[in-house]
């Protein structure tokens, strides 16, 4: 299957970035989130859960556009709330270890 932003999720770094505030894009609760995300980190917490994603490093997230690490696009097996919940328990372990 073919991830394109029109049938996969996209996970931004900036959706579990302690530093930011909700209003800057943050999705997950501080307890959370970890100190500067990056796509290899989301990577290696969907490779756990075993879902197909695609890196691309290109891409910007739109608010913060001038500083970017890409995004990821993730298949879409479940509601994008409960895949950025578990996505940021699993990065939250990773840090710990």
């Amino acid at each position: 299957m073919a991830l394109d932003e029109d049938t996969a999720w996209v996970l931004w770094p900036e959706y579990f970035d302690r530093s930011r505030p909700r209003s800057q894009g943050r999705k997950v609760k501080k307890g959370a989130a970890i100190n500067d995300p990056n796509v290899d980190q989301l990577s290696a917490a969907l490779r756990q859960l075993g879902l197909q994603h695609k890196i691309e490093r290109e891409k910007k997230y739109p608010a913060n556009w001038f500083s970017s690490d890409g995004r990821v696009l993730v298949e879409k097996t479940m509601p994008k709330s409960q895949l950025v919940k578990k996505v940021g328990e699993l990065l939250i372990k990773a840090q710990r270890s």
